[in-house]
């Protein structure tokens, strides 16, 4: 028998207008906004689908150090390298050990409902991990109904959350949308045939062979969970099937935008909000063919901490168009003569040094009781204490800000560049910068949290090198 035992979702904080997508390119071309209605979330410049799947996962593995963990999945079709291997790059960041089998999983929005029905079928101690920052031309369509958002989940044999019933996958080279490896943007096939074809008749298929083998009935469902930004194919879709009694779960379009390969997961997320033991939850995706999985919602059956809804009100309003192409590399710009470096990095040392960078380990020393960042054979401080320190996980340790600078001198790709000391209740002192929204009017003394993100990106090869870095703490924002 198979558990989901805990989920966990992110949404960045940014909430892009649709209405100021439309004002920007409508007069070009009539897609652009979708329709003007509602905000899309918005990816912050130094966030990407690898970082938002971290977050995501931490929310859902608070502690994740020392989880028991099988096998790590890392689920989009926007990843940010198609070599390495991103997922090595998410278990180092949660510092799951290195043990755990890890793997990526693309090629359909469905991959990351994909990997968790086989997960759920094995029974092992699974993570998957979905982030995404949807590809679209701009001024497209699937640009204004696209949202960017990271989810996780953790599977395993111990009773949970969730009760896996049943699930069915079904295979089929229905090309709705498709990129050439060699192409920056997808391009769409018409609605209508993937309304009638792809959800009326495929993923009708798979719920019903998902509800057989879960030996349910369709009067069963409380909750029906399927990502669907055309209106009406659901209450269609939920009709033809006899589910008239489920509650359909928001798709979000208005307050956030379809998130891909994470959207299912985020709306089950939000389903479990009004979620109450014994109920029946069906949810199914489409993508190159259809998944679904039914689930029964156990004794300890919560929404994630925070809540989707919660996430969705404390949204930052955008109506500046030109954050996305900037964020994401559409426009050229004079980064003058501070931005002008290449990140030249030393792949050799940075593996020497992956479990202080990526990890966010420092050193205590077992003589002194002093924690430092990053850790040295020599431990800082009186007396000569080498090889005494023990490793202290960052991430998680309460802190404050020390000193605070917001510089419009130095290079940032959303100025102004904030950074200064943070103080660890630990005892620990670094020097650190400050991200998201709204990071300007951080204060000393503030509470601060940390978060996985990109340090600073090469334009030239494209490398990234991810590190830490502060945000304003939980109820301080």
């Amino acid at each position: 028998m198979a558990y989901i035992q805990a989920i966990g979702v992110y949404l960045p904080r940014l909430r892009l207008s649709r209405a100021a997508m439309g004002k920007a390119l409508g007069w070009l071309t009539p897609g652009a906004g979708s329709g003007g209605k509602g905000n899309r979330t918005l990816a912050y410049w130094d966030e990407d689908s690898l970082t938002m799947a971290v977050a995501a996962a931490r929310r859902a593995l608070p502690r994740s150090r020392g989880v028991d963990v099988d096998t790590l999945y890392f689920a989009s079709t926007s990843p940010p390298y198609a070599e390495p291997q991103n997922a090595a790059f998410v278990r180092a960041a949660l510092g799951l050990s290195q043990t755990v089998r890890t793997q990526d999983v693309h090629g359909s929005v469905r991959a990351g409902l994909l990997a968790l029905h086989q997960a759920l079928e094995t029974g092992d101690r699974t993570l998957i991990t979905a982030g995404e920052v949807p590809v679209a031309v701009p001024g497209s369509v699937a640009e204004g109904r696209s949202g960017d958002g990271g989810a996780a989940v953790l599977t395993g044999g111990e009773p949970g959350m969730l009760r896996y019933l049943g699930g069915a996958s079904i295979s089929a080279p229905f090309t709705d949308r498709y990129r050439a490896a060699d192409h920056a943007h997808p391009q769409e096939w018409e609605e209508r045939w993937v309304r009638e074809v792809g959800y009326m008749e495929l993923v009708r298929d798979a719920i019903v062979q998902a509800l057989k083998n879960a030996r349910v009935t369709p009067a069963d469902i409380d909750h029906f969970v399927m990502p669907c930004a055309m209106p009406g194919v659901t209450r269609a879709l939920t009709a033809k099937l006899g589910l008239g009694e489920a509650r359909e779960t928001s798709a979000l379009v208005e307050g956030c935008g379809d998130t891909g390969v994470a959207h299912a997961l985020v709306m089950l997320g939000h389903a479990l909000e009004g979620g109450e033991p014994g109920q029946k939850i069906l949810v199914a995706q489409f993508g190159q063919g259809a998944t679904a999985l039914v689930f029964e919602a156990g004794a300890s059956v919560a929404a994630p901490t925070p809540t989707v809804s919660a996430q969705l009100q404390q949204g930052v309003d955008e109506d500046n168009y030109m954050k996305l192409l900037a964020f994401r590399g559409k426009v050229d710009w004079d980064r003058g003569l501070r931005g002008r470096y290449l990140v030249n990095e030393a792949l050799s040392t940075s593996w020497r040094n992956a479990d202080t960078l990526l990890g966010f380990v420092g050193g205590r020393c077992r003589e002194t009781g002093r924690v430092q960042f990053p850790p040295t054979r020599l431990a800082v401080g009186q007396g000569f204490h080498l090889d005494m320190q023990e490793p202290v996980a960052l991430a998680d340790e309460p802190a404050r800000i020390m000193t605070f600078t917001a510089d419009r001198l130095a290079f940032s790709p959303c100025p102004p560049n904030c950074y200064g000391l943070v103080d660890f209740d630990c005892g620990a002192r670094v020097l650190m910068e400050f991200t998201d929204p709204e990071a300007d009017l951080l204060e000393q003394g503030d509470a601060v949290g940390f978060t996985f993100r990109i340090k600073d990106l090469d334009p030239t090869t494209g490398y990234r090198r991810y590190f830490w870095k502060a945000i304003a703490a939980a109820g301080n924002t």
